[in-house]
């Protein structure tokens, strides 16, 4: 048994909180982990707060040039009295094979030692999995420890129960979901991985392809990029639901005749056009539906032949975009907001329906095997008048059960419908300063104390807070380096300046030669 670093003085305000006395100055930071003994099991703690037990007089703080400490020597006191501490702590838990991840509720006597947490014994009581187990996610380590203490999410939680990272702009949060995109492919996971990427920073993940450290035996992951225009969705392929979705603000009696040319259509293959025709054969022989018809045709030519993504022709199968060890990403640079609303509202229904189509043995597309989607930008896509928010909620609600699992990334987490927010059952929040940020993230996740929210504006980047169900309680943690480049980097204006300035003409016109070519190719 390691040396104590405090005795427990007493109960704190909460029922869950003691405080504990420790002479202590520089291990027991706000959010470190300590325990004490119940019945033979360690109950592990977390540092909440740390209050000097005694202050110096500000007389002894008058002259900066001077030391309180010179002073307190100066006149015969035992400096060691202003060297101790009450810590404020909340109890977690102790791990039982049977039972699991257990709060006892029960403080600790006054009196009783405190210990500093082993590293073991964090891993043992607070993590669900250990690196390189099958069903690992090795996002990190625990931020107060100079020592690497594995911090280990349980992919199966995190993908079955939907996760979230929320962050404000260059706190890290792209870069963190690389790291765990390269977890999802490593062979212990195999993921089947959809990025729908409105910025293109996810590209450098294609370096996984050649990196030892992704393969196992046979197995060697794949990651496919998609550019604007290589995402076809053949128009006969589209639920009745997913039309209606796409065409905004139809009248009732629009949808009355749209469902009817939709059952004469269905059960072969039918284009755009077809659909058209068949509504201006209505408008020239029925009258009094001629404005409904040209309403629907309008919309029809505006939402789905305008649409990038649609085509009366092509058409890429689920199959193509997801398979086990496979990481497909969409670039949406290119798209305007709407047509990645769309694309998304089409693409996670199809998904849902191909998966509930092979859980219940139903005809239709169907993919055997669970999928997870990372959205960046989420707001775009999960804020109440997106195209794509009933679908989202209903994914965020059902999905679980069928193999569909979500991450949300935002660095508006206030613009997130609260509702959707709340079934991430994982979240990871780094650096937010904005007040409303923060109080949504209050409101909507339980997992998250007051006293952890107070911690978020003093993260820098690259830390940040990880709770919920994959984890047995919430941790502060630094992420771990990728192992592909990050390609969200920001531009190094000064230096790109400087760089311009001195070269010639002729340079010059190479580089926007260069440049405009690289635009059409892409």
């Amino acid at each position: 048994m390691q040396t104590p670093i405090g005795l427990v003085k007493g109960p704190a305000d909460s029922p869950l909180e003691f405080k504990f006395i420790t002479p202590d100055k520089t291990k027991l930071k706000s959010g470190e982990f300590v325990y004490y003994i119940l019945n033979g099991k360690k109950v592990i703690c977390r540092v909440v707060k740390r209050y000097p037990l005694r202050l110096y007089p500000d007389l002894y703080l008058s002259k900066p040039n001077v030391s309180p400490e010179r002073i307190v020597r100066a006149l015969g006191i035992n400096a060691k009295e202003f060297e101790l501490f009450e810590v404020r702590a909340s109890i977690m838990g102790y791990y039982d094979r049977k039972l699991g991840f257990v709060n006892p509720r029960i403080p600790p006597k006054p009196g009783q030692p405190i210990y500093l947490a082993e590293a073991e014994t964090i891993q043992e009581v607070l993590m669900k999995k250990r690196v390189g187990e099958v069903g690992s996610l090795h996002i990190g380590y625990l931020l107060n420890r100079d020592e690497d203490v594995p911090v280990v999410l349980d992919s199966a939680l995190v993908t079955s129960e939907h996760m979230c990272i929320l962050a404000s702009t260059g706190s890290g949060k792209s870069y963190l979901a690389g790291v765990i995109a390269e977890e999802l492919l490593k062979p212990y996971n195999s993921g089947a991985l959809l990025i729908l990427d409105p910025h293109g920073e996810y590209h450098t993940l294609k370096e996984i392809e050649g990196l030892d450290e992704f393969r196992l035996g046979d197995y060697v992951p794949r990651v496919r990029i998609f550019g604007k225009g290589e995402i076809k969705i053949r128009v006969c392929e589209l639920d009745y639901d997913e039309l209606v979705t796409l065409l905004p603000r139809l009248t009732d009696k629009m949808e009355a005749l749209l469902n009817e040319i939709y059952r004469d259509l269905s059960g072969r293959l039918w284009t755009s056009e077809e659909l058209i025709e068949r509504l201006e054969e209505i408008a020239h022989q029925e009258p009094s539906l001629r404005s409904t018809a040209y309403g629907l045709i309008w919309r029809i030519r505006r939402y789905i032949q305008g649409m990038n993504v649609l085509d009366d022709y092509e058409h890429i199968e689920l199959k193509e975009l997801l398979k086990p060890g496979q990481a497909s990403i969409l670039q949406l640079t290119d798209m305007e907001e709407i047509e990645q609303q769309i694309l998304a509202c089409v693409l996670l229904k199809k998904i849902l329906n191909a998966r509930i189509n092979a859980e219940k043995g139903r005809n239709g597309e169907k993919l055997e095997y669970p999928v997870f989607v990372i959205i960046e930008e989420a707001h775009r896509f999960a804020s109440r008048d997106a195209r794509s928010y009933g679908v989202l909620k209903t994914i965020l609600a059902e999905g679980r059960k069928f193999g569909v699992g979500v991450c949300l990334i935002s660095q508006r987490p206030s613009k997130i419908d609260s509702d959707i927010l709340s079934q991430c059952m994982t979240q990871i929040i780094m650096r937010i300063v904005n007040p409303a940020d923060q109080e949504n993230i209050r409101n909507s996740i339980e997992s998250i104390g007051r006293d952890m929210i107070e911690e978020l504006p003093g993260l820098t980047k690259g830390q940040a807070l990880v709770a919920g169900v994959s984890i047995n309680a919430p941790v502060l943690i630094r992420v771990r380096e990728r192992l592909t480049k990050h390609g969200g980097t920001s531009k190094d204006a000064p230096k790109e300046w400087i760089t311009w300035r001195s070269l010639n003409k002729e340079e010059k016109a190479v580089i926007k030669a260069k440049q405009g070519r690289l635009f059409w190719e892409e």
